[in-house]
């Protein structure tokens, strides 16, 4: 980044993260993962809450969110830009410089709305 030129797999290590995190609940829950009644807990204890999907998608997203963090840093942006408080803002586009891609998307917000 110092130099001016980076090549960075971003798409394929957040893909790889996120399987990753999936990976992980998977052996760490496997014994739960066995069916929907019985587990090391007891044989007539649930496991709804280890299979639904919203809990390992969950486990997967914070693996790949992680994963950004690194990249973020890596590539000196972490830091950069106040997070905003609005809803559906873009969190990557500082108010203070304007330019073309600032006045494209401050368009488009405004058209939006209208």
């Amino acid at each position: 980044v110092v130099n001016g030129v980076v090549k960075m797999n971003i798409d394929t290590d957040t893909q790889w993260s996120y399987w990753d995190g999936l990976r992980a609940f998977e052996a760490d829950k496997h014994d739960y993962l066995q069916g929907q009644i019985g587990n090391p807990d007891g044989d007539d204890k649930p496991n709804k809450k280890y299979y639904d999907p919203r809990v390992w998608i969950r486990k997967a997203e914070e693996s790949m969110i992680a994963r950004v963090g690194v990249s973020m840093e890596k590539l000196g942006s972490k830091g950069r830009y106040e997070k905003s408080s609005e809803p559906g803002s873009h969190q990557c586009l500082p108010e203070a410089k304007k330019g073309p891609v600032v006045n494209l998307y401050a368009g488009i917000k405004n058209m939006i709305k209208k």
